[in-house]
C-alpha cells in the first residue's frame, strides 16, 4: 500500500485499542502464556546513570512477546466461529500464530518469505502450521495471505497493525507495572 494508506490505517487501529482492551486481552492471554520475569543490570545501571528493568520475552511461550498478541487475536478469532487463521512473518509472528492455532485447534497457515531461516520454518511447522512460501517483498507476502483468506475463509490476523496483536502486546506494560508494585 502507498505509504500514507499505511498512516492511516494505524491511525485507525490506534483508536481501537484501549487500556480495556489490554486488561481483557491480560484476562484472556492468563490460561495460555508465562508471566516473564524482570531481570536488572548493574553493569547497564551505572553506564545509563539509571535503574533499568529488562522484561524478559524470551521466556515467553514460542520465545518471544509476539505470542501474547497472536495469541489474543487468534482467540478473538475463535470466539468468533473462526476456524482458520493467517498471517505471514519470517519468524516470530508466524511461530506465534502456528502455537496459539495449535493451543486453540484452529488451523493456521504461515505465509513465510523463501529467504526466511530454515530454524524458523522449521519452528512454524512443528507448531503444526501449514506454510506458505513466498518472495520477500511486502508485497508478495500480502498477496498470498489474500489467496489465503479467499481459497480457506481465513482471518489474516496482521503480525503487528491488529487491534487484537496490540492489546495481548500491550499486557507486557500491565504485568511490569504489577510486578514493580
Amino acid at each position: 500500500p502507498h505509504p500514507i494508506l499505511r498512516v492511516i490505517t494505524a491511525a485507525m487501529v490506534s483508536k481501537q485499542v484501549d487500556l480495556a482492551g489490554i486488561q481483557q486481552a491480560a484476562k484472556d492471554l492468563a490460561p495460555y502464556i508465562h508471566e516473564t520475569p524482570i531481570l536488572t543490570s548493574q553493569f547497564f545501571d551505572q553506564l545509563s546513570g539509571r535503574h533499568l528493568l529488562f522484561k524478559c520475552e524470551a521466556f515467553q511461550k514460542t520465545g518471544s512477546f509476539k505470542s501474547r498478541g497472536l495469541t489474543n487475536a487468534a482467540l478473538a478469532a475463535q470466539r468468533e466461529g473462526i476456524k482458520v487463521v493467517t498471517t505471514h512473518s519470517s519468524g516470530n509472528a508466524g511461530q506465534a500464530l502456528a502455537w496459539a492455532g495449535q493451543q486453540l485447534g484452529l488451523t493456521a497457515t504461515i505465509v513465510v518469505p523463501r529467504t526466511a531461516p530454515a530454524i524458523k520454518k522449521a519452528a512454524v511447522q512443528a507448531y503444526g502450521a501449514e506454510i506458505i512460501l513466498c518472495e520477500p517483498t511486502p508485497e508478495a507476502r500480502e498477496g498470498e495471505c489474500n489467496k489465503v483468506v479467499k481459497e480457506r475463509q481465513a482471518v489474516l490476523v496482521h503480525p503487528y497493525n491488529d487491534p487484537h496483536v496490540i492489546c495481548g502486546q500491550g499486557t507486557i506494560g500491565l504485568e511490569l507495572v504489577a510486578q514493580c508494585g
